[in-house]
């Protein structure tokens, strides 16, 4: 079995843990694209319309990686994107992005200084335009009770399948003296 093949089974079972929390406390996030290593979901329900006619719309998008770092140690994180949708002429453009840690450090921030849309010709920037515009169901949903939730839980499903290596001995920091028990007294 390939490596892929062994983690889909732990994305499938996490998303089948997400899907399963009560309706009533969860939120429906429409998935629009996902793999082995990463899973890019949107709320529908907060997609924004920007002018009166709704011809163009406004959503973030969150994308769970596996890792951030295409070399090295695996290094979990998220992307938080904004995107533009012209639903009229069938495009898409990005306003700026976050880049979050597993932890929820802010890695790095970039704001799309080119103005110009592109066609919806990938795949997930076509299935993000088809959701935010017709409301479209993507490729499947996830049901959390918070963005945080999806992000933390694909996080865990990953580190089950790639456990952390062993702990390593730490020096006392400098100055310090090692904490000793003290031998107990029999009476």
């Amino acid at each position: 079995m390939t490596s892929h093949a062994r983690r889909w089974p732990i994305a499938i079972a996490t998303c089948a843990a997400l899907l399963g929390a009560r309706r009533a406390d969860a939120a429906v996030y429409t998935v629009i694209g996902s793999g082995p290593d990463a899973v890019t979901v949107i709320d529908p329900a907060a997609v924004e319309r920007v002018d009166a006619d709704g011809a163009m719309r406004r959503a973030w998008s969150v994308s769970v990686k596996r890792s951030l770092v295409s070399d090295g140690p695996q290094q979990p994180g998220y992307v938080r994107m904004l995107n533009e949708y012209d639903c009229a002429g069938h495009k898409v453009r990005w306003r700026s992005f976050f880049v979050y840690s597993r932890f929820g450090a802010l890695v790095m921030h970039k704001d799309n200084a080119d103005a110009s849309w592109k066609p919806a010709s990938d795949s997930e920037a076509d299935i993000g335009l088809r959701v935010a515009c017709e409301g479209s169901a993507g490729r499947g949903a996830i049901a959390a009770k918070s963005v945080s939730q999806v992000v933390i839980s694909l996080m865990q499903g990953w580190d089950a399948a790639a456990p952390l290596p062993p702990l390593q001995a730490v020096d006392p920091p400098p100055g310090k003296a090692a904490h000793r028990d003290k031998p107990s007294r029999r009476r």
